[in-house]
């Protein structure tokens, strides 16, 4: 599917949803009171929910409901959206009987009348809205330019299907070994032919195609049919930088600082204000969770280490202990599942997040931010400096709290290979990084915590 109708598609949804929630007050109210709502009635119910449906849009977001909505498996999206709308009506009886004591209505079998109307009509919208987006008409057929490694990790046939091949080709003069039987292969002088029988609206141009050949494409563009580079349709898929096909130039052009300082300025304020806001919310809750830590295990409340922030620079970051006293009296070791260095207490912690309380202290001094990579200890960051290409370059922004590699990509870097992988989604962070990518990712951030994910 292209990105326009991907587009289309997140809108329909939001704006569908938006339609069914107040639809689904309408309806509530004929079943509560018996009869069609008077004028009066309605305005005071929709303009003193408007503000909760709003909060249950960005809930329905956090925990991946509109990326399910694609999705052919229907189980997904169920097993996604019983938490959800289960948070949506938490939230609605504190929304009237702890944030809005002076409205007008105090719906108590309404707001559960509304609930389940509202998670019926979602469910057979969703189950439409797949349907009709599935249909083979709205995705793009795509043609293969020159052979890659890479292709293997984004072709269907490798067990990763993240996007909908409606033609599987390849332009290429050889044969590949060991490729897909369901590729078909072609040859340069077959491609105005093919691009005309197959219908072809997309091609796909390998990093390696050898300068001679792009004539032959020069020759289709009257064709209208569109480009891209294997780097950025990788990157759309995923989601992260493909590491083994970008080189020094492509950071030059790609990861340019200076049109980020009113980004970096409003950032800052916004990391001052929610961490101030944080760290009074989190006071009482703070002191139990030091209560619970000292009655679990002998040692400190606060666990202090060092790690490396912008630019390489030292601080020490603050997080309720989880760990074992003297967890790392051999040296440092990388974190791993179910690692038998971690406390009772400190599971419980960990999957909740509430371990991470105490860095709004480093956030507050300007040292991390909510949003970034996440911080590495130096002697780590200097093991894999040596051993991964440009990973200083994730030291370009500040570390974050959480961070787009944190919710996506593997939980720790327990090994190169995950550090690997977490650095790719690092750089796709700190290319795009915007106040809508920040404000994404703490939205995911907070649904992860509320099903308790974390490790």
């Amino acid at each position: 599917m292209n990105k326009a109708l991907q587009l289309g598609r997140k809108i329909t949804a939001l704006l569908g949803d938006l339609f069914l929630m107040y639809l689904g007050l309408f309806l509530t109210l004929i079943i509560r009171y018996s009869k069609l709502p008077n004028v009066e009635n309605w305005h005071n119910h929709w303009t003193t929910l408007s503000g909760l449906f709003i909060v249950w849009l960005f809930i329905f977001y956090a925990f991946g409901l509109y990326q399910k909505q694609s999705s052919k498996q229907k189980l997904d999206l169920i097993r996604a959206f019983l938490p959800a709308i289960g948070l949506c009506l938490i939230i609605g009886i504190a929304y009237f009987y702890l944030l809005a004591p002076s409205t007008n209505i105090t719906p108590k079998t309404s707001l559960l009348i509304l609930t389940l109307i509202f998670g019926i009509l979602f469910l057979i919208f969703s189950f439409i809205l797949s349907k009709v987006f599935s249909n083979s008409k709205f995705y793009r057929r795509v043609l293969l330019i020159g052979y890659h490694p890479l292709l293997q990790e984004i072709l269907p046939a490798n067990g990763q299907k993240r996007f909908e091949f409606i033609f599987k080709g390849l332009v290429n003069n050889e044969r590949v070994e060991n490729w897909p039987n369901d590729i078909r292969i072609y040859s340069l002088d077959q491609l105005e032919a093919v691009i005309r029988q197959e219908k072809i609206d997309l091609l796909i141009i390998s990093p390696n195609l050898a300068n001679e050949n792009t004539t032959a494409l020069f020759k289709i563009m009257p064709l209208k049919v569109s480009f891209v580079t294997l780097t950025n349709f990788y990157e759309w898929v995923f989601k992260k930088i493909p590491l083994n096909i970008v080189d020094r130039t492509w950071f030059l052009d790609n990861l340019t600082e200076g049109d980020k300082k009113i980004f970096e300025t409003i950032k800052r304020f916004i990391d001052i204000l929610l961490s101030l806001i944080g760290l009074i919310i989190a006071s009482p809750i703070m002191l139990l969770v030091a209560c619970a830590i000292a009655l679990n295990s002998k040692g400190e409340i606060i666990f202090k280490q060092v790690r490396l922030g912008l630019g390489g620079q030292e601080f020490s970051l603050y997080k309720f202990r989880t760990m074992f006293q003297n967890a790392e009296k051999n040296g440092a070791e990388w974190a791993k599942v179910n690692d038998p260095r971690i406390t009772g207490v400190g599971k419980f912690l960990r999957k909740t997040r509430l371990d991470e309380i105490p860095q709004l202290l480093n956030i507050l001094k300007g040292k991390m931010s909510f949003v970034g990579p996440r911080p590495e200890r130096p002697e780590f960051v200097t093991d894999l400096t040596q051993k991964i290409p440009f990973y200083q370059e994730r030291l370009l922004v500040k570390p974050g709290l959480t961070g787009w590699a944190q919710i996506l990509g593997p939980a720790y870097g327990g090994s190169v290979e995950e550090s690997l992988n977490k650095l790719q989604y690092d750089l796709y962070y700190i290319k795009h990084r915007n106040i809508f990518l920040d404000f994404a990712v703490i939205i995911k951030t907070l649904s992860i915590v509320t099903k308790m994910l974390g490790r």
